[in-house]
């Protein structure tokens, strides 16, 4: 079964307060997403893309996805589909766990 990604209101707002080159590792972090999503959930495809690609579930239904420690998405599963609700650093990422 194929997983779509799709973009909650709250990641976009996320991703405007980013900078330049971290608007560039959120682009990669999503092309690896796309690529682990289509390969079945293929690990060694998505880091084919970029080799420091995790993907890791936070708690049900939460999942991090990134590609080096500073910056972070996170993904909601709900059956096929994957909804990207924020980008943002460890603590974001904590404060959004802590808020939901």
């Amino acid at each position: 079964m194929p997983l779509y990604l799709y973009y909650r209101p709250s990641f976009n707002r996320s991703l405007e307060r980013l900078g330049y080159e971290q608007k560039k590792i959120v682009g990669l972090i999503l092309e690896s997403l796309t690529v682990y999503y289509s390969s079945g959930c293929d690990l060694y495809e998505a880091q084919k893309i970029s080799p420091r690609f995790f993907y890791k579930q936070l708690r049900k239904p939460y999942h991090e996805a990134g590609v080096e420690g500073t910056i972070r998405v996170i993904i909601r599963r709900e059956d096929e589909k994957c909804i990207a609700m924020l980008v943002g650093n460890h603590n974001q990422v904590k404060q959004f766990l802590a808020n939901v």
